[in-house]
């Protein structure tokens, strides 16, 4: 996740060096890949901060994620735009239709409609902003769909209305035969098991993955339907590894996306769009699917468990700081334990030891002492070891080599393991499974 520095500020106070930002954030465990200077090109000085983020911290693939990061490190406050939108007009849901058919690969789906937008080149503040990670201008509107994406992590598409026939939004599994031309303007062969996005007739975008060329956003585009959607993790990741086709938003998909930003996702674009763009945004958004429940399960958390597992002695009220700077609530609290409910963004947290995990890794991993290093004692080999080692041995010295081959499954594991297809498996007839 490549960070600008300039933009990191819109959200927290920054400390005077990066140095000192990325020390602190690589010892939270978000590691520093490297850092540069990106002035060349833009309107204002800046520097790009590439981090590692694991699998488990989806939330951190925004700039807002990591600036949340930033406010608890440093004891700062997060600041994140309101995104408020000017409606106006008949509502969307007149101009619009969306469905969903299958609900186990897409289970919410958000969509906008601005009318009258002006396709040109985007202002100075929105080019550089997405240069200085990398990112090429394309158009406002596209910048800005780019832009919210890297800001809360919340991927988004726009479609030129006026080219889905119908005016609808059908979220399907791709039929047998059907072809697809993407933005990359290749075409590619969809199968039963990957999920699209299509209108009255045909697939308009690979779910999760990448859009199509017909919708796309272009010099003639003047109606726009904005889509903010989740999509199930696992089948983005088999669609793309399939059609070997990834994208910056099957990459955040693929690791899970806090379905609880759609909204603000979709209203903040709406809202940008209209700056850059101009447009009326009609009355309403059209919803479909069902919103993720708001409240998840509590963690409760032992103070002796802290001293016990870190080896390290930490106050409970510092303990319980530490998680409500992170966002948890803190539902109920006595002389030797705490219970919390974790924020929608964190995923991983949902053990006892996520939460002293937590406590550890902003109190500072470095007040931590080193132990002492163990002694390696190598353990005596078993007799079936022993003699799985001279056989093989023997059979090497009488001319033969060893195949390790892949170990074969049912198709019932097979299925717990990729419930929503990849590449098809081999069937052997002759396997004792």
């Amino acid at each position: 996740m490549i960070v600008s520095k300039n933009w990191l500020a819109e959200y927290v106070s920054l400390p005077p060096s990066v140095e000192e930002l990325t020390h602190r954030l690589t010892m939270s465990g978000l590691n520093l890949e490297e850092f540069h200077d990106v002035t060349a090109g833009l309107s204002k000085p800046d520097v790009a901060i590439d981090i590692e983020v694991t699998s488990n911290r989806p939330d951190c693939l925004g700039h807002i994620g990591v600036a949340r990061e930033v406010s608890v490190l440093f004891e700062k406050p997060l600041n994140i735009p309101p995104a408020a939108v000017t409606e106006s007009g008949p509502a969307a849901s007149t101009v619009t239709s969306i469905a969903i058919e299958c609900p186990d690969l897409c289970p919410e789906y958000h969509g906008r409609v601005i009318r009258g937008v002006k396709i040109g080149p985007s202002p100075t503040w929105l080019k550089d902003r997405l240069a200085a990670v990398g990112i090429n201008s394309v158009n406002n509107v596209v910048d800005v769909t780019n832009y919210v994406m890297l800001e809360c992590g919340q991927p988004l598409h726009a479609f030129d209305l006026d080219r889905l026939h119908g005016k609808k939004i059908i979220v399907r599994r791709a039929k047998k035969g059907e072809t697809i031309t993407a933005i990359d303007q290749r075409q590619y062969a969809l199968t039963e098991e990957m999920c699209v996005i299509a209108d009255a007739d045909r697939p308009v975008a690979v779910a999760g993955v990448m859009g199509g060329f017909d919708t796309e956003i272009s010099d003639t585009t003047t109606n726009v339907l904005i889509e903010a959607a989740s999509f199930a993790s696992l089948s983005v990741r088999a669609t793309a590894r399939s059609l070997k086709l990834h994208s910056p938003s099957s990459y955040r998909f693929e690791r899970k996306v806090d379905r609880q930003w759609l909204d603000w996702a979709s209203r903040r674009c709406c809202e940008l769009i209209q700056k850059v763009a101009g447009g009326t945004l009609l009355t309403g958004s059209v919803v479909a699917g069902q919103p993720v429940p708001a409240m998840r399960d509590s963690v409760t958390l032992r103070f002796a468990q802290v001293s016990r597992l870190l080896g390290i002695e930490i106050a409970a009220d510092e303990c319980v700081d530490i998680l409500k700077r992170l966002g948890l609530k803190c539902l109920d609290r006595s002389a030797n334990s705490a219970t919390f409910e974790p924020p929608s963004w964190r995923p991983d947290l949902l053990r006892e030891c996520d939460l002293i995990e937590e406590v550890a890794r902003i109190h500072g991993y470095e007040h931590i002492p080193i132990d002492a290093a163990l002694p390696v004692v190598a353990t005596a080999r078993t007799l079936r070891e022993r003699v799985i080692d001279t056989i093989r041995l023997q059979l090497a010295a009488n001319g033969l080599s060893e195949a390790l081959t892949m170990s074969f499954v049912s198709e019932q594991q097979r299925q717990l393991l990729r419930p929503h297809g990849d590449i098809h498996a081999v069937a052997v007839s002759h396997s004792s499974r």
